[in-house]
């Protein structure tokens, strides 16, 4: 579950990798605003197709220089979610809790069972 945690959302961008917006940092991730009154009220959660769509970096959006471009195929103008920094949290498959470990998909609690 991603979260983020320093962002920036650019109002009414058209998507044209013509146009650019001056930023002086690099994003970590881009995403196209779907529901921002949820995005706020779940703590700024990064869910793929509810709250936000998740971009990529070159398909759908670029920073050189401190210039952003954005130009997405899912809509000719959208607010846009820039992250600076963003949480990676992990959660167990067969238990549900949070967990730490990087490359497992269920804790070291359920792995002793």
């Amino acid at each position: 579950m991603l979260i983020a945690i320093e962002f920036e959302i650019l109002r009414n961008v058209k998507a044209s990798g013509l146009i650019s917006h001056e930023l002086p940092r690099k994003p970590v991730r881009v995403a196209t605003m779907l529901d921002e009154a949820e995005f706020i009220a779940s703590g700024h959660k990064m869910i793929h197709n509810r709250t936000i769509f998740l971009e990529d970096q070159t398909h759908d959006w670029n920073w050189i220089d401190g210039k952003f471009r954005y130009y997405t195929r899912i809509a000719e103008e959208a607010d846009v979610l820039v992250v600076y920094e963003l949480k990676d949290i992990k959660y167990c498959t067969m238990c549900g809790k949070e967990h730490q470990e990087k490359s497992h998909t269920h804790c070291s609690n359920c792995e002793k069972k």
